[in-house]
């Protein structure tokens, strides 16, 4: 069951509490370790016997650096660029490093020691997503996944990486029918080659298990844990309309291959059959990515309808959402040569005169850095990206925020998720041949529900940050991208960034010292034009920071407001 429930309506705690009264076995899975302690204090407060899970980096003295840099860097190195599991670097410690690992010098490493306990000891067993892998932390349990984990179930293989394993596994297999990589893919599209090829691997790798042997002794350091399993995927995939390929395999995976550069993914779905049950806790949930790791037999359940959200929203939760553009502003990947830090900044500075107070920021790693080049930390205060978003508590007590741009990972990741269901997603275009953009996207049915995960929901995450300790919050939303049921302040403001001349034209203002004073009085303190002053004042009388009055051949000018005048430019909210 997936429980779809909006954050801080107490999903995480409810889990925990359920467990203490009812007394079931529970094994938690999320993503961080502060999410790992938050889970620890509930259950002590509960007299529940927990256990976190141990963890490669932090338990063994290897990894962890107890046994100096130099050893942990090796062995760090070997686990990021090999994908060989810990245990399998252990094991092979001897042939990787011509020696044992220092942690197994007088006795088993202590991660391995730590993992060595029973479950039914413990009401409460906390990890994360991987761990789910291993059935002893899955069987006769109750079983919580507490937020997507959105990366942590896809293996991805690039072009090199797959061209260079499948062609050491060939190699080191003389049997199979293949010679090479680009034999295997011709013979896909024969029927007879193709049947040769899976009748082998029934024979000999009938469950597809890891070549760690190849990965550990191949004599070019080219072999792959996972040689198998990219091989019988490139061999057995099919061709979806839009030329993604896609493939189920023997041990109920799913592989599925981008056209464009050959690159390969693969979903490990974890094994829960041994499991009570299953519960999927999600504030934004999209269902589709759900049942892809969980099964189609997976059920939603809304603890709210959208009515019910929009007043959780804004009456419980005291939150107001104030949209200031009608633009999808696609921030991230590819998209971010979207991104306007002149307009931008300017309207961060206009939220901060508004509010009388340092906005904090939710944006894009990319935008972020725009800004930062820019200036951002003159009108923001604490800013955050949204890949840092899950299970974050930073902004709990934060009373204004802006959230900037929408996230958007690019066409491929849209594709990618809906080949691995099988379904074609494909970009619409117009009656002129004009692909749509922006909140006019389209991928056709399956792909745009992808699209509203990946965007709005997103978006939503980041809006919902904000004022989490009940105190409610003002949030300015530089996106379109938002769920038809939030319910908007229709503040669209006019956001004009300052003409080249406007900053020296406001600092001679200063200088003067006056109320009023002549057009001549600025000239000669600056080296725009006379022109050009004439006009960057009456552009600051359009906006009411000065009025003017002709006397003789000239104008007075008086101040009305400069001091609630933006330095880089002037936003008019439409309220």
């Amino acid at each position: 069951v997936l429980i779809d429930a909006l954050p801080s309506v107490g999903k995480s705690y409810g889990v925990i509490e359920w467990a203490a009264t009812t007394g079931n076995p529970l094994t938690v899975f999320t993503s961080r370790h502060d999410l790992f302690d938050q889970y620890e204090g509930w259950a002590k407060d509960q007299n529940l016997r927990y256990l976190t899970l141990p963890s490669f980096h932090k338990d063994c003295e290897t990894a962890n650096g107890d046994h100096g840099k130099s050893w942990q860097r090796r062995v760090l190195d070997t686990y990021e660029q090999t994908d060989l599991l810990p245990g399998e670097i252990h094991r092979r410690a001897d042939d990787l490093f011509d020696e044992p690992l220092p942690c197994q010098q007088e006795g088993d490493c202590s991660y391995f020691e730590a993992r060595d306990f029973d479950p039914a000891g413990f009401d409460v067993l906390i990890g994360h997503y991987r761990h789910a892998h291993v059935p002893e932390r899955v069987e006769g349990r109750y079983i919580v996944f507490d937020e997507f984990p959105e990366g942590d179930f896809l293996a991805q293989y690039s072009p090199r990486t797959v061209s260079t394993a499948v062609s050491t596994y060939l190699a080191t297999n003389d049997s199979l029918p293949f010679s090479y990589l680009k034999d295997l893919k011709e013979s896909r599209r024969n029927p007879e080659r193709k049947q040769a090829g899976i009748d082998w691997f029934e024979q000999y790798n009938p469950t597809l298990n890891r070549d760690v042997d190849g990965a550990v002794t191949a004599p070019s350091g080219d072999g792959h844990p996972e040689a198998p399993t990219m091989t019988y995927a490139i061999l057995t995939a099919e061709d979806l309309a839009n030329r993604w390929e896609y493939a189920r395999l023997p041990d109920g995976r799913t592989a599925v291959v981008n056209p464009k550069d050959e690159s390969l993914t693969v979903l490990n779905r974890p094994a829960l059959n041994g499991a009570e049950s299953v519960i999927a806790l999600d504030g934004t949930p999209t269902v589709e990515k759900w049942r892809l790791m969980l099964g189609d037999d997976l059920r939603r359940e809304a603890i709210m309808s959208d009515t019910e959200k929009q007043g959780y929203l804004r009456s419980t939760l005291g939150i107001r959402v104030v949209q200031t553009t009608v633009a999808a502003n696609h921030y991230s990947g590819r998209s971010a040569i979207s991104v306007t830090p002149d307009g931008d900044l300017v309207l961060f500075e206009g939220v901060r005169l508004r509010e009388n107070i340092r906005p904090a920021l939710i944006t894009s790693k990319s935008a972020l850095r725009e800004y930062e080049e820019n200036g951002l930390s003159e009108v923001v205060g604490e800013t955050e990206h949204y890949g840092n978003l899950k299970g974050s508590n930073k902004f709990a007590r934060t009373r204004v925020g802006i959230v900037a741009g929408s996230p958007h990972y690019g066409d491929d990741y849209i594709k990618r998720w809906s080949a691995l269901a099988g379904e074609s997603a494909q970009e619409a275009y117009d009656k002129d041949g004009v692909r749509l953009k922006g909140m006019a996207q389209d991928f056709g049915d399956y792909g745009n529900r992808i699209l509203r995960g990946m965007r709005e929901n997103e978006v939503l995450q980041a809006i919902l940050r904000f004022g989490r300790d009940g105190g409610g919050a003002t949030v300015y939303v530089h996106t379109a991208a938002l769920p038809e049921w939030v319910e908007q302040d229709g503040v669209v403001p006019e956001i004009r960034p300052w003409p080249p001349g406007m900053d020296q034209i406001l600092e001679a203002i200063r200088e003067t010292g006056d109320r009023e004073w002549r057009t001549s009085d600025i000239t000669s303190r600056v080296s725009v034009s006379e022109q050009q002053v004439r006009e960057h004042l009456h552009t600051l009388a359009e906006f009411g920071f000065v009025s003017y009055r002709r006397e003789g051949r000239g104008y007075t000018w008086s101040d009305e407001s400069l001091a609630e005048i933006g330095q880089r430019g002037h936003v008019r909210f439409s309220d």
